[in-house]
């Protein structure tokens, strides 16, 4: 199932959300050069694409990403934007026993809990699947999980063997200078998702 829309994660929401995550860096010059840094930056997320996985255990979201950051041009001009590609990738473990399809709990801390969602609709034209795909979007990746994979990204040894990981990478390093992205809060390694080169 995939869906076209498109998402700006670059929202005073999002920043807000994502400044309280690293607010217990006591470096407040840190957090000024990240507000500054976002206020250049596009991150488009087009709609997500779902995958079941052969055993039915998981299912895989995709979002294609894009990252953009201005450059060139005087100031108030439409200016140019640096733009680097990826793929945002995770796997949620599900439970096809119940409807709407039970998330577990160790997918993601944040996720909404089955608890919370009523399940009982009068509604006929209601579709529990549906509604668990609805519940899945409402999971989508947050600006401080997009920022904090392209600061593991950008640290990753580089793969020669893989052309289009390279160029990204470098793509990435030409748009963002290594104190800039030190800026960028970081994601557990724990995180089952990550980017990888389109």
């Amino acid at each position: 199932m995939s869906m076209t829309k498109k998402k700006n994660l670059v929202t005073k929401e999002e920043i807000d959300k994502s400044v309280t995550h690293t607010s217990g860096n006591s470096d407040k010059s840190s957090q000024e050069k990240l507000l500054k840094l976002l206020q250049e930056m596009r991150i488009i997320l087009e709609g997500p694409t779902f995958e079941d996985s052969i055993d039915g255990t998981r299912i895989r979201v995709m979002y294609a990403t894009e990252i953009s950051r201005k450059g060139g041009g005087e100031e108030g001009d439409d200016q140019e934007y640096n733009t680097v590609r990826f793929s945002y990738i995770k796997e949620i473990p599900i439970d096809y026993g119940k409807v709407p399809i039970n998330f577990r709990s160790n997918a993601n801390p944040s996720a909404v809990s089955v608890n919370d969602i009523t399940t009982i609709n009068d509604d006929i034209n209601e579709n529990p699947i549906t509604e668990s795909y609805d519940i899945l979007e409402e999971n989508s990746p947050t600006l401080h999980e997009i920022l904090g994979l392209l600061k593991r990204i950008y640290f990753m040894p580089e793969d020669f063997s893989n052309r289009l990981s390279v160029d990204r990478m470098h793509k990435l390093r030409n748009i963002f200078n290594k104190d800039e992205i030190l800026t960028f809060p970081s994601v557990s390694l724990d995180d089952k998702a990550g980017l990888i080169p389109i």
